[in-house]
């Protein structure tokens, strides 16, 4: 029982009993199964063990969230490299990436231009399309993922 060996099947009553003498706590771990698995066991502990490896699991995951970089409309070359160089940062840590120009102004009326200056983005970073250039109202935009080595 306390060093985990099986007792095996008793009744709810026997169960009971003997999580009260032990002083520990009876926890349905399947309740599903015929008839429920239970376990004794020092419930506060075990729920700080499992909130511990909750931490671990959640400190080693890697997050894969949507990145965003944000060019303007006349962007000078040496910004664009700039840009490009964060850009392929974000790709080799394996994230998405969303580029997008915000078209203001006189801007509004040259939405290729802007989606040629996204294609050439494209190109520098040389990243996959995961989503093509679309316009959402003022913003132009253009989902990338990084290439598969």
């Amino acid at each position: 029982m306390e060093d985990g060996q099986s007792v095996g099947t008793v009744s709810l009553d026997q169960a009971r009993y003997l999580a009260e003498q032990s002083e520990l706590d009876l926890v349905e771990l399947n309740g599903s199964a015929t008839p429920p698995i239970v376990k004794l066991l020092d419930y506060n502990k075990y729920r700080y063990q499992q909130e511990k490896t909750a931490r671990l699991n959640g400190a080693k995951q890697k997050s894969n969230e949507l990145k965003e970089i944000r060019l303007s409309f006349g962007i000078d070359s040496h910004d664009l490299m700039i840009k490009a160089k964060r850009a392929k940062e974000f790709l080799a840590d394996g994230s998405p990436l969303r580029v997008y120009i915000q078209l203001r102004g006189r801007e509004n009326i040259f939405p290729e231009k802007a989606r040629q200056r996204l294609e050439q983005f494209r190109q520098e970073i040389d990243a996959v399309i995961d989503q093509p250039v679309s316009q959402l109202g003022k913003r132009v935009q253009i989902i990338l993922k990084p290439k598969k080595s």
